[in-house]
């Protein structure tokens, strides 16, 4: 056990709010009632982690990029990646810590990466969490977990931020209003700067082009604000679609299910 794990579940024994169980020497499960406008701020852990809001919502920001993560995804960060983690609303967050020597089998697991919530999976993470099993079956949890999380997709969710101040601003304007429809050009002129130079800033520094940027933005915000039980017309418009129709058919196309469905689904996880 590292000295980083065991300081961790002592100060955890001490804290009102979070509970820790031993998994074995190697693994640590943290059960966190988060509060509305608590952060962590940046940090980085000596071990891997995987991250699941069993109810509720985060803001998880690393490497540059944002992401916004509910019920149904799970988030595996690396050890030694610094990252920060927001909560706009109450919830529960279950984090558990493995020693990279047992870590899940092939590169992805050098990565940070969101996984798409297997309910299999969130229910193991929540019996390590609740329960006090005996040694032999934590192992044995552990043991289906890996394999689970090995068989788990990947859950594209993430929106990379700009760093050149020509286009932060951009950047800032949208994610605070993603219904703002303003196009690449009409963004360059308000910054007096060519509507080239602002569509090579965000290639180069997100990876794509200004439109799908924004809808990535878009698309973000509305998974969120679902969890969080808004309705499906009311998230339409401040995404800034002009018809529910719209909305449901770009959602749909990027998420594989319909607004409403995501949003059931993540009304179903664990509480």
């Amino acid at each position: 056990m590292s000295t980083v794990m065991q300081k961790r579940a002592d100060s955890a024994a001490t804290t009102a709010d979070g509970v820790v169980h031993w998994t074995s020497d190697q693994l640590l499960v943290f059960d966190s009632q988060v509060r509305a406008g608590e952060r962590y701020d940046l940090h980085a852990h000596g071990e891997d982690q995987l991250a699941w809001m069993a109810r509720g919502s985060t803001e998880v920001d690393a490497l540059g990029e944002r992401w916004s993560l509910g019920g149904q995804h799970m988030m595996w960060l690396p050890a030694g990646v610094a990252h920060e983690m927001s909560f706009a609303e109450t919830g529960r967050l279950l984090s558990l810590y493995v020693d990279p020597a047992h870590r899940p089998e092939g590169a992805r697991w050098d990565e940070v990466h969101v996984l798409r919530h297997d309910p299999l999976a969130g229910a193991l993470l929540a019996h390590l969490a609740e329960s006090r099993p005996t040694l032999e079956r934590r192992r044995r949890s552990w043991s289906l977990l890996r394999d689970l999380l090995g068989d788990a997709e990947r859950d594209e969710v993430s929106v990379a931020l700009p760093r050149d101040p020509r286009v932060r601003p951009i950047a800032a304007a949208l994610i605070e209003d993603p219904a703002d429809q303003r196009e690449l050009e009409d963004w360059a002129a308000s910054l007096g700067v060519s509507g080239k130079t602002v569509a090579r800033a965000f290639l180069a520094e997100t990876g794509v082009g200004f439109r799908e940027w924004r809808m990535r933005v878009r698309m973000r915000t509305a998974a969120a604000r679902l969890m969080r039980g808004e309705s499906v017309s009311t998230v339409a418009e401040v995404v800034g679609y002009d018809t529910v129709s719209g909305f449901i058919a770009v959602f749909r196309a990027r998420h594989g299910v319909t607004p409403a469905v995501f949003a059931a689904r993540g009304a179903s996880t664990p509480r």
